[in-house]
């Protein structure tokens, strides 16, 4: 089979799924930043009435730290990125890997289809996961992309 044929067929909800973070959206900024911290995680889900109102990440934090200094007491829903890309368990890693190349994501909230938050997948998932299920093929990748042997080295 393939490595598109087992992306495509593969669902998400069979990978070994990150654990997520989430805060309600009227956390102050200090709080999810501390919550970040302590969990050592990158990202946040935020929460508003039990269903997922954004995301905030470090990216986030780097973008909104411009000029002015950042008031840690606001709420962290103006600091989010609101309605994120989303996908379900039920997807295939081939749409994940789809998602997170199209808009740049590093991680990828999952919904189940009745609204409630599922989970998060991460890149750092899905590499473990090609790296598992495809061994020779990433062992045998060289160094830079662009690199090409003229002969095999070795025995």
């Amino acid at each position: 089979m393939s490595i598109e044929a087992v992306l495509r067929s593969r669902r998400i909800r069979q990978l070994d799924l990150s654990p997520f973070l989430s805060v309600n959206v009227d956390n102050s900024l200090k709080d999810a930043l501390a919550a970040m911290q302590a969990s050592g995680s990158g990202s946040v889900l935020v929460i508003e009435k039990g269903q997922l109102a954004g995301v905030f990440t470090e990216r986030d934090l780097l973008c909104n730290a411009g000029a002015a200094p950042l008031d840690l007491s606001k709420p962290i829903g103006d600091f989010m990125t609101r309605n994120p890309g989303t996908l379900s368990p039920e997807d295939s890693v081939f749409e994940a890997i789809q998602l997170m190349d199209e808009r740049g994501y590093r991680t990828v909230p999952l919904v189940e289809e009745d609204g409630r938050l599922a989970g998060i997948l991460s890149v750092s998932s899905i590499v473990e996961f090609l790296a598992e299920s495809f061994p020779q093929e990433v062992l045998a990748l060289p160094p830079r992309a662009e690199q090409n042997f003229a002969a095999a080295d070795g025995a």
